[in-house]
């Protein structure tokens, strides 16, 4: 049995872009890592969706249960909709996940793999350590104050099941949610992170807001965190290119098609409007790849 897997946990309203990144990875990763979808709530073609994905070597789950079950305590009132299952998993992912898997990369469905997962793949996590990237917030601080910070973001992790903080992180949310910030599942994580953090390159982990700063080729997963989202249209600084693997998804099979959400034709125009106001912005600016910006946001570090 394999010891390592990606995995990724989605309700059904993501489960449309969760998959497209899963099966990137698939494509990406090497045999001997598993890629896993748990989903947090039923889904109506769940078995005709399992099947079409387990032929694409990605293994869909039913864990509403279980998730509700390691959930359970969790008090709605801190959430401004619902609970956001799919975001607090990753910290009770060791009650849900099969016990052979001892080295776990969880990825956030917002995500596309855009080049090869071997480096992280090979790089062994040790025991009560975990990888993670800089967040967008201490990105922009970095390069807009020289505030180095070393804020996390939570939707790209690599962590060894053994002495991994997520029940930590998820007993102090109980208890004292005030902390976490409101960021609820990051927060909580920062919060107990401590000597447990191994910072990595944001290669593994690039807010889609700096795209335009970096060359593609030298990434490996980029993190469409916030809205607009791709699957939605193209919007700078995205391209086409990033925008199209969702339109060839739902025309690859019925079951995908079925599961897309999209927006409604006044919050498109608002995104585009947005968009062309930022392109603007940053052409007269003249922003582009920067060897200097380039070497923070990508260099070498862990992995």
């Amino acid at each position: 049995m394999n010891n390592q897997c990606v995995v990724y946990v989605t309700d059904v309203e993501y489960s449309f872009p969760t998959i497209l990144s899963a099966l990137q990875a698939r494509k990406f990763a090497s045999p001997a890592t598993d890629v896993c979808v748990l989903l947090s709530e039923p889904l109506d073609n769940f078995a005709e969706l399992k099947a079409v994905l387990a032929a694409s070597g990605v293994e869909l789950i039913d864990a509403t249960e279980a998730l509700q079950t390691s959930l359970s305590k969790l008090d709605g009132s801190h959430f401004s909709r619902r609970i956001s299952v799919s975001a607090m998993a990753k910290l009770v992912l060791c009650d849900v996940l099969p016990a052979h898997y001892t080295q776990i990369i969880y990825l956030d469905g917002d995500t596309q793999i855009v080049s090869d997962l071997g480096e992280f793949e090979t790089t062994v996590v040790p025991e009560g350590k975990f990888f993670a990237a800089r967040d967008y917030l201490a990105i922009a601080d970095f390069l807009n104050a020289g505030k180095d910070s070393h804020y996390f973001n939570t939707g790209v992790l690599k962590f060894n099941r053994n002495g991994w903080i997520g029940q930590e992180a998820f007993e102090l949310f109980v208890k004292n949610p005030e902390a976490c910030d409101g960021r609820h599942d990051q927060g909580a994580l920062n919060y107990v992170s401590g000597s447990s953090l191994i910072l990595i390159s944001n290669r593994w982990n690039f807010p889609k807001q700096f795209l335009h700063l970096v060359t593609m080729s030298s990434l490996s997963i980029v993190h469409y965190m916030a809205h607009p989202k791709p699957w939605h249209g193209t919007f700078f600084p995205w391209t086409d290119m990033e925008s199209q693997v969702y339109v060839d998804l739902r025309k690859a099979h019925p079951a995908y098609n079925a599961l897309y959400r999209g927006i409604t034709f006044d919050r498109k125009m608002l995104y585009k409007y947005r968009s062309m106001r930022e392109r603007i912005k940053h052409t007269i600016q003249r922003d582009g790849p920067n060897p200097r910006v380039q070497s923070l946001l990508v260099g070498d570090y862990v992995v």
